[in-house]
């Protein structure tokens, strides 16, 4: 439990570090230990209130928010394994609980594949969504948008507008469906530019970091955060790929898997999120007082499993 990550600022945090030098990390460590070690001698104490279930419950979701919310160092990060397109994860669909291995597969929608990608990106409810754009280093010029990527749980489909041409506007009913959630971290641009290039209006959809947001957390946590947060993976964003020309055919081999890569990863910490808060839903404290967010579980109610 990192608690004094998490109670503490940004700015107390450096603070701290500066004025204790290399025994910062033994302090921060000490007292979240001590901290944690106080909160669970609560939860676990049979006195008066502290034993009724009302107070177990808190305490867990206490737990829960901290875990999602708290950002890792660079040092954290560095130390954990590469999200790629062959991973280990948990399946979070009911019927389906046991870790296994999942190949994570990309496809490169042309004009002749494109009817059967929207056919089948159609029977999801839920897609991972991210756009890419080619960077632009003068003062005043945009390029257009370069390339539209649609995950399902194991299969992302990279739809790049110089090999679709005027054939890219065929993603509106998809993108439009109401009945299909769109996710992603940071939507607001990619919204911009498919509405600004090709009056495509994203509905609906959810930004993962307003959804961490509503759990506490101070700032957006961007796509390195999440994941490591929800998938305990790293997932790169070297430079030389973020800010390279998206237009390019046929993209390189690292583009395609940067690219797909992100809506693959938004598709899985949407799942993970949902995961980790299904026991939480649904459930009240004393006084008839929701745990979860009402404005999240609003949002969210449709997707989670009857208990």
């Amino acid at each position: 439990m990192k608690l004094m990550r998490y109670c503490l600022s940004p700015n107390k945090l450096a603070w701290l570090r500066q004025e204790l030098g290399e025994h910062a990390d033994e302090l921060i460590a000490a007292m979240d230990k001590a901290g944690s070690h106080y909160l669970a001698g609560l939860a676990e104490s049979q006195a008066g209130d502290l034993s009724a279930a009302d107070s177990q419950l808190k305490f867990q979701w206490f737990q829960q928010k901290l875990a999602l919310t708290t950002r890792l160092t660079d040092a954290e990060l560095a130390n954990l394994t590469p999200l790629s397109l062959v991973d280990i994860r948990g399946e979070i669909r009911e019927e389906m609980r046991e870790e296994m291995r999942v190949e994570m597969h990309v496809k490169l929608v042309t004009p002749d594949t494109l009817a059967t990608a929207l056919q089948q990106l159609s029977s999801e409810s839920v897609l991972g969504f991210d756009t890419e754009t080619r960077a632009s280093f003068e003062p005043g010029v945009q390029h257009p948008l370069s390339l539209v990527q649609l995950a399902t749980s194991d299969t992302c489909y990279l739809f790049q507008q110089t090999v679709l041409g005027e054939r890219l506007a065929e993603l509106k009913p998809l993108l439009e469906n109401e009945q299909i959630l769109k996710v992603g971290i940071g939507l607001r641009g990619d919204g911009q530019a498919l509405k600004r290039d090709w009056d495509i209006q994203v509905s609906p959809r959810l930004d993962l970091n307003w959804a961490m947001a509503q759990l506490g957390a101070g700032k957006e946590m961007g796509t390195r955060q999440l994941v490591a947060a929800l998938l305990q993976k790293r997932i790169d964003k070297p430079k030389k790929i973020t800010l390279s020309n998206w237009q390019q055919v046929p993209l390189s081999q690292a583009q395609v898997q940067y690219a797909a890569l992100d809506a693959l990863a938004a598709n899985l910490c949407f799942w993970q999120l949902i995961d980790k808060l299904q026991g939480f839903y649904g459930k009240e404290t004393v006084g008839s007082k929701p745990i979860l967010p009402p404005s999240l579980a609003a949002r969210l109610a449709s997707y989670f499993h009857p208990a």
